[in-house]
């Protein structure tokens, strides 16, 4: 049994190539699978037809001057839809070197599009993937990325961003520059579009229960609109329209100025105080809040509640930090309140060259007038002296290391170094903070069981900090009995990160109790299947696929459930449903192969293993799958290109050295594949099955006393099959 699945449904044609290695333990549909959701109720603002959101093309009827400068404003140029004719100019295709992949923008019949492509082994082009770019997120201020708008509504990132640094130039986007970057496929969350635009309209009943996928009904906005910080407005309007009183007419409408400092400043934070981009969590939706329902005027605490590292960030800044570090501000600290984002920005109006530099000075002035003039007087400052420049420079920021930004943590002293001075982009792996998470806003957060509660789930999200967060978090729950089902599916989620799946699955089944949706379904039909309880995972997806039969995912996590009880017809025709309904994942048509692969059809196996890296070519697994379907067909050339391509991609892939070191012994060509083999025990000890290939390439090779040792080992390790071969070939030696 490999997996819990048959050896033989799995055994190649040959026997130096085996399709087995690179199956993953369960099926799990992660990319569309956002972090946990509760259910979610609708905001009482936006659900009443009489305070709904307005269009905001309405607002400059009446407030020209203040529309007029606004639209100037890089918020207001936040989203739009694409205009090829608006595009920056491309030129030669960009050449990713830790991908190997070319990447173009092409505009076409009035359309721009987004074209990548690989050089096969063949010197052709292969894994070519277009994709309509239809809007742009960015003002064009620091970046440009494009988005490409599914037929299921969903939104996806494209691997190619513009930046304005240098004049303007092309590169990867935030994320992409890696070797096993994301492919066209990333979604966009509706965390992101909830500050990079107007809120969207989301199909019912998204807005109310949790769903895996994150959908956009048409038309989306463009650009952050006047709403997003006076709240909604079409009451405003109707009563403006209608002659209402002057008193009623700005009683419907927020105006952040007449708001508590707290709440005035809470305007800007909802967007602009994001702790850090990495896995943290940064900020909790609090479960019985829709995605799309803070309106300004609210505590922006009734909504979320914002994580730190414990210790904070330190030094790393990042590029939607501007609050975070303002917050750090002796400026900010001392003035108990009274230094808030308006105190210098005037969000309808952004100045920009000189008159900034004067306005911005001028501001520092309305405190520091006489430190300026005995500043001047001694000689450090000059008279009219830039006090942004050093004291708020301008910094690279760490995660989107094309764009450079204002620091506003406003110091003493400006930091030493080149502050401009290039950055590699480095992805944090999961492992690298393992610690408490701490909450840092609302501060201080009151104590609340429900605030405990969310603490702790902070701690089991994201693998943060499972040691201190899982007995924290499960003792909570026990506690409280809290309604939303989201704390037991975080719960769940924690303990099957911790490989403990029979504590996990009792709380996953009392989150789907809780909330009965296809989304809360899957999760546990996951949870079963990993705990080898295969029967009662294909029940639980069964309600799944009945409840929302057009979600993929659902059909997907069933046919590989259905694979590993041998119902192969059954599981490949429900991956196949998956692929129709969307064709866009690759997990799906890499599970497919390996149910077509094991059903004999090695063609439709090969096809589907290439539909998988067409989409996502950087995975070094589905790259090590298709060489061994390679292999096994006689496609040696092909084969090796492919085996290569793994290897570069996961030089630390002890299977694809085994089996790309077999094959290289299968052509004679023993030092190759020796080195190879060497590798691949020196990887893995363990790996009984590459001491014996080792063994067998140094016998061909005429080394048989190097060939004996690696067969003493191989025969005396765990894997009984090759311990007999071993042991067999060891016995034929000694006659």
């Amino acid at each position: 049994m490999i997996n819990g699945v048959s050896f033989s449904k799995l055994q190649a044609g040959i026997a130096t190539i085996v399709v087995a290695g690179c199956l993953a333990a369960a099926w799990i549909y992660t990319r569309r699978q956002p972090l946990p959701s509760p259910p979610q109720t609708a905001n009482p603002q936006t659900s009443n037809p009489q305070n709904a959101y307005a269009d905001a093309g309405v607002c400059a009827d009446c407030h020209a001057d203040k529309a007029a400068g606004y639209q100037k404003t890089g918020m207001a140029r936040s989203f739009a839809r694409v205009l090829p004719e608006n595009a920056p100019k491309f030129g030669k295709p960009l050449h990713h070197k830790p991908s190997d992949s070319y990447f173009a923008m092409i505009a076409r019949d009035g359309k721009l599009y987004q074209r990548r492509w690989q050089v096969g082994f063949d010197g052709k082009e292969t894994n070519v993937d277009e994709k309509q770019a239809d809007f742009v997120v960015g003002s064009g201020n620091h970046s440009l990325t494009y988005l490409h708008f599914t037929s299921r509504g969903a939104l996806q990132v494209l691997p190619l961003s513009w930046y304005s640094e240098k004049g303007g130039y092309w590169d990867m986007s935030p994320g992409y520059d890696q070797p096993d970057y994301p492919g066209s496929v990333r979604p966009v969350h509706y965390e992101c579009m909830s500050c990079h635009n107007a809120y969207p309209k989301i199909p019912q009943p998204l807005e109310s229960i949790a769903s895996a996928e994150m959908i956009f009904a048409q038309p989306l906005p463009q650009g952050i609109d006047c709403q997003r910080c006076h709240g909604p407005g079409q009451r405003h309007v109707d009563l403006a329209s209608a002659g209402g009183k002057p008193e009623q007419i700005r009683a419907a409408i927020v105006n952040p100025k007449r708001l508590e400092p707290d709440r005035e400043l809470e305007v800007c934070l909802q967007c602009h105080m994001e702790t850090t981009s990495l896995n943290l969590p940064h900020s909790i939706r609090r479960f019985d809040r829709a995605p799309f329902s803070y309106v300004p005027g609210q505590p922006l605490g009734d909504f979320s509640v914002e994580f730190d590292r414990t210790g904070g960030m330190k030094d790393r800044f990042e590029i939607a930090h501007g609050a975070y570090r303002l917050r750090q501000s002796q400026c900010y600290l001392k003035t108990a309140g009274k230094l808030r984002c308006t105190t210098c920005h005037d969000p309808h109006d952004i100045p920009r060259g000189p008159g900034a530099t004067a306005r911005y000075n001028g501001v520092c002035a309305t405190c520091h007038a006489d430190m300026l003039q005995r500043a001047a007087a001694s000689g450090p400052h000059a008279a009219g002296a830039d006090c942004v420049s050093c004291h708020m420079p301008k910094r690279r920021t760490d995660d989107v290391v094309h764009v450079v930004m204002t620091d506003h943590w406003i110091q003493r002293h400006k930091p030493s170094g080149n502050l401009l001075a290039p950055k590699t982009e480095v992805i944090e792996p999961a492992t690298e903070y393992q610690t408490v998470v701490v909450p840092y806003y609302p501060a201080p957060l009151a104590s609340t069981p429900e605030n405990a509660l969310y603490t702790a789930v902070a701690q089991v999200r994201d693998r943060r900090n499972l040691k201190e967060g899982l007995p924290q978090l499960a003792g909570l729950v026990e506690r409280y009995h809290p309604g939303q089902a989201g704390f037991y599916a975080e719960l769940g989620q924690g303990y099957r990160a911790a490989n403990d799946l029979p504590k996990a699955i009792p709380y996953f089944e009392e989150a789907a109790r809780r909330e009965p949706t296809a989304f809360r379904l899957v999760q546990l039909g996951n949870a079963l299947m990993e705990n080898r309880q295969l029967a009662q995972a294909e029940e639980v997806l069964r309600r799944a696929v009945g409840l929302v039969p057009d979600e993929p995912s659902g059909w997907a996590t069933l046919g590989w459930v259905l694979w590993q009880q041998d119902k192969g017809a059954e599981a490949r025709a429900d991956l196949e449903r998956a692929v129709v309904l969307d064709p866009d994942v690759p997990e799906v048509h890499n599970n497919l192969a390996n149910v077509a692969w094991g059903m004999g059809d090695q063609a439709a196996a090969e096809q589907q293993f290439r539909e998988a890296l067409r989409i996502q070519p950087g995975i070094a697994d589905w790259r090590l799958n298709l060489a061994r379907v390679l292999a096994t067909r006689g496609e040696i050339p092909e084969a090796r290109f492919q085996f290569e391509q793994a290897i570069r991609l996961k030089p630390d892939s002890a299977e694809a050295r085994l089996d790309y070191g077999r094959l290289l012994a299968d052509q004679s060509e023993f030092a190759a594949a020796i080195r190879q083999l060497e590798t691949a025990v020196r990887l893995q000890p363990d790996l009984w099955r590459a001491h014996f290939e080792l063994g067998m390439a140094l016998g061909r090779s005429g080394n048989p006393t190097a060939a004996a040792e690696q067969m003493k080992i191989a025969a005396n390790g765990s894997d009984p099959q090759v311990r007999a071969e071993a042991a067999d070939v060891l016995r034929r030696l000694r006659r």
